[in-house]
C-alpha cells in the first residue's frame, strides 16, 4: 500500500519591513546621494524613474533585490526623509532564492543583520545615523503552506466569505489576472490581510522579463503564502508594550532586538487575525453541509431551520433574512457541527474544487501553535 505523500511543514517567519528615517542636516543629505551615486557607478544600484513623480522624490534600487530606498525632502518644514522598502535581509545576504525569509534563530538573524548593517554602511547611511530618527512603517509576515492541488481555492473560499460577511474584514482590495485569482487582501487599520498563490507570482514575473530561478518555480508549485502586513498602529502598540518605545539605532542592533521580541508572538498573531477574522471552523460547499446535518442527531425543528439556511445560502442572489433568535440558534448549531457559517454555493465550483471539501480553515496551517 503507497502511503500518501506529506506536504512539507514551513515556519512562520517575517517576509519584508519598511522603516523610515527623518533628518534635517543638509550634510546628511549630501552624503547620502553621493554614497549612492558611488554605487550606482559601480553597478551595485540604479534608479528609478517614474512618470508623475514629486519633485525632491528620488528611488534607488539594490541589484539582486531585497531593499529600495527613498530619499525625499519636505523644504516648507526643512525635513527629509529615507525610507528603506521591500527590505529582504535573506536576499541582503545573498539568498538567491525568491522564497526566502528572514532567519530568526539567534545565530542566524545576527548573521543576516551584519550583512545589512555592512550594506547600510556602504550607502553611506550609518555615518549619519546619529542625525536620523527612525520608525518602523511596515513588518510582513508571513506563513507558507502547501496544499495538495489548486492553491487558488483557498482564496476563492476567502474571497467568497469576505463578500456575503463583510464586517470586520476591512476593505476588499483583490488582484486578478487574465481572469485568474492571483490574491485576496483586506485592507484594515492597522493590519492587512492577504492571500496569494506563490508560484502564480513568480511566473508572472518571469514574464515580465524579471530573473527568476527555475528551482523556486519548481518549489513553489501549490504554494500558498498567508501574510499579515502590520502596519504603524499596530507596531507603536508592540513598540510600547515590549519594547519600552525604544529609540531605533541600527548601528546599535536594534533590528536584532526588535525582531527577537516580534518572533515570540508572530505565530499568535498569524493564527490571531485568521481566526478573528474567518472563524474556526472548515468551510463547507453547501451539499456537504446539507449531509453533515443529515448525519447529525439534532432534533427534527433545528434540522430544519439549519437545512433552510444553507439552502438559502446555496442560492446567494435569493436573500433570506432571520431575527435575532433565529440567527443566533443557526450559529450555535453550526458551531456545534463544526461547519463555518459562511457556506461555499455548490455553483461556483468547478468538479476539481467541489471534491477538496471541506477546506481547512486558515488559522489552522499556522505552525507554532500550542494547540
Amino acid at each position: 500500500m503507497t502511503m500518501p505523500k506529506k506536504l512539507p511543514i514551513l515556519s512562520p517567519s517575517i517576509h519584508t519591513f519598511e522603516i523610515v528615517g527623518e533628518y534635517s542636516d543638509y550634510e546628511s543629505k549630501s552624503h547620502l546621494f553621493e554614497s549612492i551615486k558611488n554605487l550606482m557607478n559601480e553597478g551595485k544600484y540604479c534608479q528609478v524613474h517614474c512618470s508623475g513623480m514629486p519633485e525632491n522624490y528620488y528611488i534607488y534600487k539594490r541589484i539582486g533585490g531585497g531593499l529600495t530606498i527613498k530619499l525625499s525632502s519636505c523644504p516648507e518644514y526643512k525635513k527629509n526623509y529615507i525610507t528603506l522598502s521591500g527590505v529582504n535581509l535573506a536576499r541582503i545576504a545573498g539568498e538567491p532564492s525568491r522564497l526566502a525569509l528572514t532567519n530568526l534563530s539567534p545565530r542566524g538573524l545576527a548573521c543576516q543583520e551584519e550583512i545589512f548593517l555592512n550594506e547600510l554602511e556602504s550607502l553611506g547611511i550609518l555615518d549619519v545615523e546619529d542625525s536620523i530618527v527612525w520608525k518602523m512603517k511596515r513588518i510582513d509576515i508571513t506563513q507558507d503552506f502547501y496544499v495538495k492541488t489548486d492553491p487558488t481555492l483557498p482564496m476563492k473560499v476567502v474571497r467568497y466569505a469576505g463578500k456575503i460577511k463583510p464586517h470586520g474584514k476591512g476593505r476588499e482590495e483583490h488582484h486578478d489576472q487574465h481572469n485568474e485569482i492571483r490574491s485576496c487582501t483586506f485592507i484594515k487599520e492597522k493590519y492587512n490581510f492577504e492571500l496569494y498563490d506563490k508560484h502564480k507570482q513568480l511566473s508572472a514575473e518571469e514574464e515580465k522579463g524579471y530573473a527568476i530561478r527555475s528551482e523556486d518555480i519548481a518549489a513553489s508549485k501549490n504554494l500558498v503564502r498567508y501574510e499579515i502586513q502590520l502596519k504603524r498602529p499596530y507596531l507603536k502598540k508592540f513598540e510600547h508594550k515590549n519594547l519600552d518605545d525604544m529609540e531605533i539605532s541600527l548601528k546599535d542592533h536594534a533590528l536584532f532586538d526588535y525582531f527577537t521580541e516580534l518572533k515570540t508572538v508572530i505565530p499568535v498573531l498569524l493564527y490571531k487575525c485568521a481566526y478573528k477574522m474567518f472563524g474556526a471552523h472548515p468551510w463547507y460547499n453547501a451539499s456537504g453541509a446539507l449531509e453533515r446535518l443529515k448525519e447529525s442527531n439534532l432534533d427534527k425543528s433545528t434540522k430544519e431551520l439549519v437545512r433552510a439556511y444553507i439552502e438559502a445560502a446555496n442560492h446567494p442572489d435569493e436573500s433570506v433574512k432571520y431575527g435575532k433568535g433565529k440567527r443566533k440558534r443557526i450559529d450555535e448549531t453550526l458551531d456545534m457541527l463544526e461547519i463555518n457559517t459562511a457556506i461555499i454555493p455548490d455553483q461556483i465550483l468547478n468538479n476539481r474544487q467541489y471534491a477538496r471539501f471541506p477546506v481547512a480553515p486558515i488559522y489552522s496551517r499556522v505552525q507554532g501553535i500550542d494547540r
